[in-house]
């Protein structure tokens, strides 16, 4: 096969050509089509399954007001199940997934150029005027990476510059460099998180990345805010036990550190 992009011989499969990174219109509908579809299918059985359970349940209850419940549940679940079915099927999709591809296609170029310059803030930039399908856009090579840019890191950078310009920060850019440090460094450490992920299925080179970003945050903490490794341990144990930043019991020790670093020492 030949890529509609750069005119390359690529497998016959291939979804996204592995030189220009253009996704091939035919294999990635394809491809696309038969997950959704996989997807419809396994909802089919479960909505089956459910439609099993809840008439068993019924005819073991005798109450009436029971039975009206599990009828009005599963109405419930019939009118969502099918409208999920029907949004999915309908020529609407397909017709979304295409311009997607053009998006991607049309910015894949400019994309690769910015990575390759270091200019993730331009990157997250450009990727906000997408508003086409997640599936597309996820198989950019650089995309987990990127993620993890936006999620962790992209709100702390601006912070760190004014650091190392040796300017001072206000209450409210100390505060935000410190929940933002605080969430980059629990995000490394918290291998279970769903969004681990991300780190997980970087490149080597891209992991070396994310894991400066991870040291500027632990500078920030420790040169910064002068906080002792013994305190970022407690901070990350208190502020993150339903496994997100506490922002209540959080705003007391952004105010007791504050006014250390505004002091210029320790309390």
């Amino acid at each position: 096969m030949i890529c509609s992009n750069c005119g390359a011989e690529i497998g016959d499969n291939e979804t996204a050509c592995p030189y220009c990174g253009a996704m091939q219109y035919e294999n990635s509908e394809q491809k696309y089509m038969k997950d959704l579809y996989n997807l419809n299918e396994g909802l089919e059985k479960l909505d089956k399954n459910a439609r099993k359970y809840i008439i068993k349940s019924t005819m073991k209850s005798a109450g009436i007001v029971c039975a009206a419940i599990v009828a009005a549940v599963l109405a419930g679940s019939m009118f969502g199940y099918g409208s999920y079915k029907s949004m999915y099927n309908s020529s609407h999709n397909r017709k979304e997934i295409h311009q997607s591809l053009d998006w991607y296609n049309n910015n894949i170029g400019e994309l690769n150029s910015l990575y390759d310059k270091g200019d993730y803030e331009q990157i997250s930039e450009l990727i906000k005027k997408y508003k086409g399908d997640s599936y597309v856009l996820q198989k950019w090579s650089h995309y987990n990476v990127i993620n993890i840019y936006d999620y962790y890191y992209s709100s702390a950078s601006s912070i760190y510059d004014r650091v190392h310009n040796g300017e001072k920060l206000t209450e409210y850019e100390f505060s935000r460099g410190l929940r933002e440090s605080l969430d980059l460094v629990h995000y490394i450490n918290n291998k279970s998180n769903y969004d681990y992920r991300y780190y997980t299925q970087c490149s080597s080179d891209e992991k070396k990345i994310v894991d400066g970003w991870v040291e500027e945050a632990k500078d920030y903490l420790g040169n910064t805010v002068k906080a002792t490794d013994k305190e970022i341990e407690t901070m990350l144990n208190d502020l993150y036990k339903d496994g997100y930043y506490d922002y209540k019991l959080g705003e007391k020790y952004e105010e007791s550190l504050y006014k250390r670093y505004d002091e210029g020492g320790k309390l």
